[in-house]
């Protein structure tokens, strides 16, 4: 797992994709996914539009990345919120049941048994779906 402490206290911004300015969900996924030699996709969305987001990622999921049965540090964490049957957050695993992610007004380390059915699955990217950086 690459570092990310630094990552914490970034504050959160709809549709955030600069560490100096701010990050959203994906935005941090993008940029701790970028630390790890990946370039995923920028999704220049808001979190007005993150249904949208959410749905452009689920679209590719089967040809672009796979589902584990249970989390590894580094993987995507796919979270849908009340009200909402698809998912519209997303985070990166930690390990010892913490994940970090974008929410409410900063990056930040949460507990996944605090999310609990709200977690949708767990994701890594198929190799060689995603240029290097």
């Amino acid at each position: 797992m690459v570092k990310y402490d630094d990552l914490v206290g970034i504050p959160y911004v709809s549709g955030g994709r600069d560490v100096r300015t701010g990050l959203d969900c994906w935005g941090l996924a993008v940029e701790i996914y970028r630390r790890q030699g990946l370039q995923l996709p920028p999704y220049p969305l808001d979190a007005t539009s993150a249904a949208v987001t959410m749905a452009a990622f689920k679209s590719g999921l089967p040809q672009n990345w796979y589902r584990l049965g249970t989390p590894t540090p580094g993987c995507l964490v796919l979270i849908r919120f009340i009200g909402n049957p698809y998912g519209s957050h997303c985070g990166i695993y930690l390990g010892y049941g913490e994940f970090i992610h974008a929410y409410d007004t900063a990056v930040q380390i949460d507990k996944i048994r605090r999310w609990g059915p709200r977690v949708i699955g767990y994701y890594l990217p198929r190799k060689g779906v995603y240029p290097s950086v």
